[in-house]
């Protein structure tokens, strides 16, 4: 009899306990290891490593009128120099339906998401998507995706900038994209008011009196448009890219371009592709001699249904004084910061890359 009670209570139990709402945990791990040439006037290689391991938490709940409540909360750990506490990387609540999608939170740009893939892929990214006149995350935001529409889609962010002064100014992030299968394209607008993003090129009084950082009133953009396609095992893309900053005392432009050619083959895909960033335009004073031009390569090769070994090389090549004048700070190109001097920043320099990635 005692055994029978238990077991009614524990169906009753069973029956009654409240529903959760799903939780699921995915991320990836990859690991680097790669050397660097030209890093400094005492030390002309350096060998370095980067381990990589990203934890996305994500949940969601159906509403009674059929909608979707979402959340995520992401933490990219194991390194030494950024997203050092939980949630950092991301936390945003959304709400899903017919209508499309709505976020609010700490999010990454959809400016920086459609340029570090898939156009920064093949190691292109340290010019595509890790340098610009703009944001790749913004702790303030409120994003809409909208549903798809015949394969066009589009997505708008509004940094809403008062939740303090290193915060301060708005925000607008806009794109526009079309995915045909084999045929996509993807276009983009960031701006930041009053803040001069990535800004490398006005670091360590580079462009001296011809522009000069002031960031009341100033501002920042930058503008996209690329396009991919395949057709078989062949498939590449082309990016056009421009960067502007507007000051009180004069405008700075940059252009950048870059094209991927790949090819397919049972478990390896290869990649070629070559960038340039044009000279630095000047609104007061002549044009800077400063542009980039870039060569990479990679080898990617599938060792199980969720990882890789990779393998990849770039080198770069600068006109005088492209080093310092625009990868001074945050934003430098296979460079140590703390090496740039006169004597090696216009030296031409690579990058070899062997490297593992997995996701789960």
């Amino acid at each position: 009899m005692f055994k029978r009670v238990l077991m009614a209570v524990a169906v009753a139990a069973a029956v009654s306990a409240p529903a959760f709402a799903e939780v699921a945990i995915s991320g990836s791990a990859e690991m680097d290891l790669f050397v660097r040439t030209n890093q400094g006037v005492d030390k002309d290689t350096n060998l370095s490593e980067e381990i990589a391991i990203v934890v996305n938490i994500d949940g969601k709940d159906k509403l009674d009128n059929g909608d979707t409540l979402k959340w995520r909360l992401a933490q990219k750990v194991a390194t030494d120099y950024r997203y050092d506490s939980f949630g950092k990387r991301e936390a945003w609540i959304g709400y899903a339906g017919t209508w499309g999608e709505l976020r609010f939170g700490n999010q990454f740009t959809n400016a920086y998401l459609t340029l570090d893939w898939p156009y920064g892929r093949a190691g292109q990214g340290v010019l595509t998507s890790d340098f610009g006149a703009y944001e790749s995350r913004w702790g303030d935001a409120i994003s809409y995706f909208s549903p798809n529409f015949g394969g066009f889609n589009f997505t708008a962010q509004y940094k809403i900038g008062n939740t303090g002064s290193s915060n301060a100014g708005e925000g607008y992030d806009l794109g526009l994209n079309y995915d045909g299968g084999a045929f996509a394209v993807n276009a983009g607008y960031q701006y930041r008011a009053d803040a001069l993003v990535a800004e490398a090129p006005f670091k360590n009084g580079n462009f001296q009196t011809v522009i000069t950082k002031d960031t009341s009133g100033d501002s920042s953009s930058v503008a996209f448009v690329g396009a991919r396609g395949s057709i078989g095992d062949f498939a590449g893309h082309v990016l056009v890219k421009r960067n502007y900053w507007e000051t009180n005392v004069g405008d700075v432009t940059m252009d950048q371009w870059a094209i991927l050619g790949m090819y397919q083959m049972g478990k390896s895909s290869f990649r070629l592709g070559y960038q340039q960033m044009l000279d630095t335009k000047l609104s007061r004073g002549a044009d800077v001699n400063d542009g980039v031009q870039q060569i990479n390569a990679a080898w990617h090769y599938g060792i199980s249904k969720n990882s890789e070994f990779f393998v990849q090389a770039r080198y770069s090549m600068y006109d005088s004084g492209a080093q310092a004048r625009k990868f001074d700070g945050g934003a430098n190109i296979d460079w140590k910061e703390s090496t740039v001097s006169a004597a090696n920043n216009s030296k031409n320099n690579a990058r070899l890359l062997v490297g593992t990635w997995t996701g789960f």
